[in-house]
């Protein structure tokens, strides 16, 4: 009997823009302060997209980056799948604009909106076409300019958000003891305010209402997502574990979706999960939506603090509600 095709992250890549926006600069035109951002949220710092800036050009970046890693080439990829809230456009899909611009063959190419879940929910759709041995080499973006749809008079939401993108190329292996071992997606639509855009599209399209209603612009229920986090983060953490059959000596690291440290430090500390094994750069990119895990993927891998052999677990939720894990040996 055959046995079935691994799949292993063979390279990461990530991109941010040029711009550092300080939580001083909030303080020009709100009420608040860089010490009430900083012991609200853990956020420092953000990037922010300039105006040749965008989801396509930050996704094609962060991808190059990882074909280099992986030691590949555009004509090596078999398929693209991109998760962002912010596409380039409504269509063609911010895939596409990352398949021409990186020259590849006419291969698939086509985008996933799962919010922040984006990236984990997207690599659980590229692995899938490898262990049915339908392709060799998937390409997976997170890449997002929240900016573009953040409502700057809001102080409870636009101290939280960033611009980035962050990509990894999935390959076929047949050594069993890498790769990616395990993967849980859940969504729970029943109350899509919680997180949501709600101008744009079919329910609410563009109009002068929505525009002054600021439609355009996310919304989000800070109190009652803070609650939803923690819990969602406990319960995906312990159940990789569990199914996995790890402890925390097993687990290198947990790279979480990157939210708001007071979310993180409360998950783990029920958990008592060890504070050194959580990937945290979310005081320097705050939240970057799909773009948050391969963000702070690549960064762990590029400093070294995952390094090949290492076990780590991805864990993200978003609006939706959506929430997914995953376990994968570098």
């Amino acid at each position: 009997m055959s046995q079935p095709i691994g799949v292993i992250v063979r390279g990461t890549g990530s991109s941010v823009p040029a711009r550092i926006m300080r939580n001083v600069e909030f303080t020009k035109t709100l009420d608040t302060s860089d010490e009430w951002i900083q012991s609200r949220t853990g956020i420092r710092e953000r990037r922010i997209a300039g105006p040749n800036e965008t989801s396509a050009t930050l996704g094609m970046e962060a991808s190059r980056k990882a074909l280099q890693a992986a030691g590949l080439t555009a004509d090596d990829l078999d398929l693209i799948v991109c998760a962002s809230i912010t596409p380039e456009m409504m269509f063609p899909s911010t895939a596409c604009f990352l398949q021409a611009g990186l020259g590849c063959r006419h291969i698939g190419a086509f985008d996933l909106l799962a919010a922040c879940s984006g990236f984990l929910y997207a690599l659980a759709v590229g692995s899938q076409f490898i262990q049915t041995g339908t392709y060799r080499n998937v390409l997976v973006v997170g890449s997002e300019t929240l900016s573009r749809v953040t409502d700057f008079t809001d102080r409870s939401s636009c101290i939280l958000f960033g611009d980035g993108a962050g990509a990894a190329v999935l390959s076929a292996c047949d050594e069993p003891r890498r790769g990616l071992h395990y993967f849980r997606l859940y969504a729970d639509g029943s109350n899509p305010k919680l997180m949501s855009l709600p101008g744009g599209g079919s329910r609410f399209p563009a109009s002068p209402g929505t525009l002054a209603e600021r439609m355009h612009c996310m919304k989000l229920n800070g109190r009652e997502v803070y609650k939803f986090a923690v819990t969602r983060m406990q319960q995906l953490i312990q159940d990789a574990m569990t199914d996995c059959g790890l402890t925390c000596e097993d687990v290198a690291l947990l790279i979480p979706h990157q939210v708001n440290q007071r979310i993180i430090d409360s998950a783990v500390s029920h958990m008592n999960f060890p504070a050194h094994k959580v990937m945290v750069n979310l005081d320097r990119y705050g939240n970057t939506s799909a773009a948050s895990v391969p963000l702070a993927l690549d960064e762990a891998i590029r400093t070294g603090r995952a390094k090949p052999g290492d076990t780590v677990i991805l864990v993200a939720f978003g609006g939706g509600l959506t929430w997914a894990s995953a376990v994968l040996t570098l």
